[in-house]
C-alpha cells in the first residue's frame, strides 16, 4: 500500500493532516481583481468567435464544398463537417446555413441518390436523411435541431435478409420533397413519398406520413391538419384528410 492510500484513509496524523491541507487547497479561491478578469473574460469570448471563425472559413467550408456537387456562395457551417455517406449527390443553393452534427446518408442501392437543398435554407443541428432516389429541399426553408427524413427503408422488411446485411430494394424508395418557404419544427420526422407544400409548417415531434398542403399546420402522431389555408373545408381542418 502506498503512503498516497494511506493519506487517502486518513491513517495516523501525519496523514490525516495531509488530506485536510488537500481539501483545504481544494475550497481555496483566489482574490478577483475586477479589472485583470473582467478583460480574460472579454479575451476568452474573442478567442473563440475567432478560433472558431477562422475554422469555418479556412478548414470546414472548403472541405465540405469539396464533397458536394454542387455549393453555392454564402455557405456557412457551425460545429464542424456534416457526414455524407454512402455515395451521395449534394447540391446545395446560395447562403444555406448547415451543422457539422448534420448526418447526410444515400442509399447504395441507387447509381446517384441525391439531395437537392436551395437558397437561404437553414438545416438545424443533427439533421439527418436517408436519400434513395432523390429528396429536395427548396428555397428559404427552415429545419429544426434533430429532424429527421427517411426516403428510403434502408433494411428489408424480411429478417433473413437484414441478417444477411442485404439493403432493402430500391422500391423501398420514394422521394421526399419540402417545398419552399416551409418549417420543419423540432424532432419532426418526414416519411417516404411525403410533399411537405409551399410555407406549411410541421409541428415539433410530428411523424408525417401523408402530404402536407400548402399553407397549413400539421402536428402529431402521424400528423393531421391543425389550422388548413383559407378556403378548406371543415373536414379538412379536423384532420380528416
Amino acid at each position: 500500500m502506498s503512503y498516497l492510500d494511506r493519506v487517502r484513509r486518513r491513517e495516523g496524523p501525519l496523514a490525516d493532516a495531509l488530506y485536510r491541507g488537500y481539501k483545504g487547497m481544494q475550497r481555496l479561491n483566489v482574490p478577483e481583481v475586477p479589472l485583470l478578469y473582467a478583460f480574460l473574460a472579454k479575451e476568452r469570448v474573442a478567442r473563440r468567435h475567432v478560433g472558431g471563425w477562422l475554422k469555418r472559413k479556412l478548414y470546414d467550408e472548403p472541405l465540405f464544398r469539396r464533397q458536394c456537387q454542387v455549393c453555392g456562395r454564402g455557405l456557412c457551417l457551425f460545429d464542424g463537417i456534416p457526414a455524407i455517406w454512402g455515395g451521395l449527390s449534394v447540391e446545395i443553393g446560395e447562403n444555406v446555413v448547415m451543422h457539422g452534427t448534420s448526418t447526410l446518408v444515400g442509399a447504395k442501392v441507387f447509381d446517384n441518390p441525391r439531395l437537392v437543398i436551395g437558397d437561404r435554407s437553414h438545416c438545424g443541428s443533427y439533421f439527418s436523411v436517408a436519400v434513395g432516389a432523390d429528396v429536395t429541399i427548396g428555397s428559404d426553408v427552415l429545419i429544426g435541431n434533430r429532424v429527421s427524413l427517411f426516403a428510403y427503408d434502408s433494411h428489408p422488411r424480411d429478417p433473413m435478409q437484414r441478417a444477411a446485411g442485404l439493403p432493402a430494394e430500391s422500391s423501398s424508395s420514394r422521394p421526399i420533397v419540402i417545398e419552399d418557404g416551409a418549417w420543419i419544427c423540432m424532432g419532426a420526422i418526414i416519411l417516404k413519398g411525403v410533399t411537405v407544400g409551399e410555407n406549411a409548417i410541421v409541428a415539433a415531434g410530428a411523424v408525417v406520413v401523408d402530404n402536407v398542403p400548402a399553407n397549413s399546420v400539421v402536428g402529431g402522431n402521424p400528423a393531421r391538419v391543425l389550422s388548413g389555408p383559407p378556403g378548406r373545408s371543415r373536414q379538412a381542418r379536423s384532420g380528416q384528410v
